[in-house]
This record gives structure tokens, sequence and C-alpha cells, in this order.
């Protein structure tokens, strides 16, 4: 298959059949709905993979804060100096990724990260009797 010449399937989500064009780069539906869902898209792009479209390369992004580096992401031990949850004590949250600037320092963490902090958090304040 080129990067242009593509292949066209049933595609099943919800109660409707839809015809749905997959190439090397590209996704489509021929006679789908002006505005999907994420949840659809989400399908949709998973059914594409599973039907010859390549993974995306992924894509070094620059660092918002400074505009002067890629930025990386970095998994690892999360040293917070001050919790305020716990008496404003340090705290270290183990395997947190977190994308990072080499230039700047800034941090940018994913929900699902930011989630994990503060479950352990949590966690320790319970161990520990705080409220």
């Amino acid at each position: 298959m080129s990067d242009t010449e593509g292949t066209k399937h049933k595609f099943y989500y919800g109660e409707e059949t839809y015809t749905i064009c997959v190439t090397k780069d590209d996704w489509w539906l021929e006679d789908g709905p002006a505005d999907m869902s994420n949840r659809m898209m989400d399908a949709g792009e998973e059914f594409a993979l599973e039907n010859g479209m390549l993974p995306p390369l992924p894509k070094k992004e620059l660092c918002p804060t400074c505009r002067k580096s890629n930025t990386v992401d970095v998994t690892g031990d999360f040293k917070m100096d001050t919790v305020c949850k716990l008496n404003g004590e340090p705290f270290t949250v183990p395997n947190i990724t977190r994308t990072q600037c080499p230039a700047c320092k800034d941090e940018f963490f994913f929900m699902s990260e930011c989630e994990k902090i503060e479950a352990a958090i949590q966690a320790e304040q319970k161990r520990r009797g705080l409220e």
C-alpha cells in the first residue's frame, strides 16, 4: 500500500455501520457524521491502526515556557519540597512520568500522573493519621 493508496472497510460503531478508508498515514469515514465524539475518533484510529495505518512518529515539542529546547519525557521518583496536606513536609512519589525542558528545567505532567501524585499524598495522609 502506498502512502496515498487506501483500503475500504466496514466500521461498526454503536448501532451504525460506516465505510472507513485507511491509508498508511491517515483514515476517514466516507459516510460518517460531521462531528465525531472523542470516543468515536479513538475507535476509528484504533481500527485504522489494525488495518494498515502506521503509528505516528513521536513529535518533539518545543518547551511552552522558554521555546528554546525540545522537551523530553522522564520517568522516576518525583520529589516535592513541601506538601501542604502533609504539614508542609517533603514527600517523594515513586515512578512518575513528566515532560521536562532541558533548557529551563520546567516540568509538565499529564492529568493521569497528577492523579497518581494526589492518590499517593492521600495514602500518606491516611498512613500518618492526618486529615
